[in-house]
């Protein structure tokens, strides 16, 4: 039996080559393509009376081309809560102010964080809400920076992952330092919740872990992690922010399947009518 006679042309391996390749862009990059790739917009803008009384402007922003749903602004100061109104819709281009006075008063002299948290969805009916973290921070009368050197390590793994945290203090004074670790409401940590206070004296070092465990939101995702530290000192206030990122993997939506499952099926029938009538030509040769 002569085989040669069933070789498929060069040009129409070819073909198949360029057809494979296409695919295999569609396949990694449709899951980027049809996700809502823009997100919110946060700012603020902190003012602060000669008394102390602290006033935050939030303003949000969406600068996609979908509407985002549900908008839920959170703002954490010091060890408090201030939740903001809901915005039921915000549109493409479309911007909202808010006014929060809920901060309460400073009295010492230096610099103070601010975090504002919203959680949006970006379909009205989404069961999966998705977090911004916008950190910045406001002074009263003078500003202090912290003198705390910080960084933080993760280690991810399937169950639960580590934030690896180390601190350093550079200065010859001893700081009784206050922190609070701020994650996105799609994790969370059993061992450190709220406040936790420690002593760094002049030049010491201090390493130590926190297990953190996803509860909610779709598999995989990029999430931000701060730590807040301040402490007073000379009866003035320090404050500083140590951010990170957890990286869980690359978000899979629900609706990110249909471009890779359209483009398999209109890869096989392709291959399969390129093979049909090549078949038939050689049968009735």
């Amino acid at each position: 039996m002569n085989l040669s006679r069933y070789r498929l042309p060069f040009h129409f391996v070819q073909i198949l080559a360029a057809v494979s390749g296409a695919v295999a862009g569609i396949v990694l990059f449709a899951p980027g393509l049809s996700a809502n790739e823009t997100s919110l917009e946060l700012a603020t803008r902190s003012q602060v009376s000669g008394e102390g009384k602290v006033t935050i402007v939030l303003t949000l922003k969406n600068p996609g081309r979908q509407p985002l749903f549900h908008i839920h602004p959170i703002f954490h100061f010091h060890h408090t809560m201030s939740h903001m109104p809901r915005i039921h819709r915000l549109d493409p281009g479309q911007s909202v102010t808010l006014t929060n006075m809920k901060h309460p008063p400073v009295r010492s002299v230096g610099s103070y964080p601010v975090v504002a948290m919203v959680r949006y969805k970006e379909t009205e009916e989404a069961t999966e809400s998705y977090t911004r973290v916008h950190t910045d921070s406001f002074y009263f009368e003078e500003p202090m920076a912290s003198k705390i050197d910080g960084k933080i390590g993760v280690e991810v793994n399937e169950d639960t992952s580590r934030i690896r945290i180390l601190l350093k203090n550079p200065s010859s004074s001893f700081k009784n330092i206050r922190m609070m670790l701020l994650l996105p409401p799609e994790l969370i940590s059993d061992r450190f919740q709220g406040m936790m206070g420690l002593t760094l004296r002049g030049g010491e070092e201090k390493y130590f872990e926190v297990p953190v465990r996803k509860v909610s939101g779709p598999p995989g995702g990029i999430y931000p992690v701060h730590l807040l530290v301040e402490y007073g000192e000379m009866l003035k206030h320090y404050s500083g922010d140590i951010p990170a990122q957890i990286n869980f993997g690359p978000v899979i939506r629900q609706g990110d399947y249909w471009p890779q499952m359209l483009v398999f099926a209109f890869l096989a029938v392709t291959l399969w009518l390129a093979f049909y009538r090549r078949f038939r030509v050689l049968k009735s040769t």
